[in-house]
Parts: structure tokens; C-alpha cells; sequence
């Protein structure tokens, strides 16, 4: 009974600093924000950063972002073309990726966030059609002597044990990607999708 009152302080002093630090946690941002008229709104928690631009893709220059009181920069684009747009925001000089975003545009000299604009009928946007899969490879390389990786996408319905005969198309990428770019960020395997279930692609 003794030990057990010693503790009520000790209780009382962490249960009053879990209140006041729920009361301080300031509430999440909602960054980007795509419009129904695809103006798209960027928001940035910075409250001790003396300057903060958006650097997005497609635009000439950085845009100027406005601070609030609590602390949050902010700046809405024009009405972007429907696409995935590569941004970063640019506090006193510094690139930095959008910590509210979790959608990422994957490269080794620079990785940013990315925002979708959507449009249904564009040939990379994920429709109601059968899908196929992506494979991940791995194999070491007589010439450089490492661990090196590839991707293959197989169309819905293939059969790795039929007799059936498929085109090959190979897809080479950047100096700066890496062997998901094509999947990651030129979503190959669903433009894919949609022209096999449109009949486009031939033989």
C-alpha cells in the first residue's frame, strides 16, 4: 500500500504532460489539395523559415508561398493539365519533399513529391479493365560483377506455362532512375492495361 502511493505523484506528473502535449500537437495538413477545377493548393508547416517557394514541374519559375499565422505556407497554382506533377518545396534555399504527402517521384539525383490531377480517360490512369502483374527480377551481371535488378510485365491472362507466343517490348531508362521508373513513375504496366483492353497493341 505504501509502495503504491509513492507512485500517484509520479502517475499525476506524466498524465498532465500527456494532456498538454495533446493540446500542443498542431493539427495535420492537408497538402496538396487538388480543386475541382484542378487549381491545386500546397501547404507547408515552416514557422521559423524566413522564406518558402514551391518548385513544381512544368513551371517556369518557383511560386512565392504566403505564411499564416500558425505558421503554414501556402500557394495555389493555376489549373494544371491532368498528369503527375513533380514539386518540392524550397525553404531558405533548402529542396525539401512534402512531409503530408506520401506519394513520392522516386529518383537517385532528386527525389520529390508528386500530386495527381486526375482525368479518367487518360491512357495512365487506373481503369475498371483486367490487369496484369509486375515481376521483380533479380541476377548478377557478368560485366560489372554486382547484383543487378529488372522488372517484367505479363498481361492479364498469361500463362507461363502455355505454348502461346508473346511480343516483347524493352524499356530502357534514365541515367538518373532506377529499374522501377518505368512502373513507379511512367506506370507502363497500366498504360499497358488499357491498350490490351482497348485491342490497340499488335503483334
Amino acid at each position: 500500500m505504501r509502495r503504491t502511493r509513492s507512485l500517484l505523484p509520479l502517475l499525476y506528473v506524466f498524465g498532465c504532460a500527456s494532456v498538454a502535449f495533446t493540446q500542443t500537437t498542431p493539427a495535420p495538413i492537408v497538402s496538396p489539395e487538388v480543386q475541382s477545377d484542378n487549381r491545386v493548393t500546397f501547404r507547408f508547416r515552416a514557422p521559423n523559415a524566413k522564406e518558402v517557394g514551391l518548385s513544381l514541374e512544368g513551371a517556369a519559375k518557383d511560386l512565392t508561398m504566403q505564411k499564416d499565422e500558425q505558421g503554414v505556407w501556402s500557394v495555389t497554382s493555376a489549373p494544371l493539365t491532368p498528369d503527375f506533377y513533380g514539386y518540392a518545396f524550397v525553404a531558405d534555399g533548402v529542396h525539401l519533399i512534402d512531409p503530408s504527402n506520401p506519394l513520392m517521384k522516386p529518383n537517385l539525383l532528386n527525389t520529390t513529391s508528386q500530386v495527381h490531377v486526375p482525368e479518367a480517360s487518360l491512357p495512365w490512369e487506373v481503369g475498371d479493365v483486367p490487369h496484369g502483374e509486375v515481376h521483380h527480377h533479380f541476377y548478377k551481371s557478368a560485366v560489372v560483377g554486382d547484383q543487378r535488378d529488372f522488372y517484367v510485365y505479363t498481361p492479364p491472362g498469361y500463362d507461363a506455362r502455355g505454348k502461346q507466343a508473346y511480343p516483347v517490348l524493352y524499356l530502357l531508362h534514365g541515367f538518373s532512375d532506377d529499374a522501377s521508373g518505368w512502373t513507379a513513375v511512367g506506370r507502363a504496366n497500366v498504360i499497358l492495361d488499357n491498350l490490351i483492353a482497348q485491342g490497340k497493341p499488335s503483334r
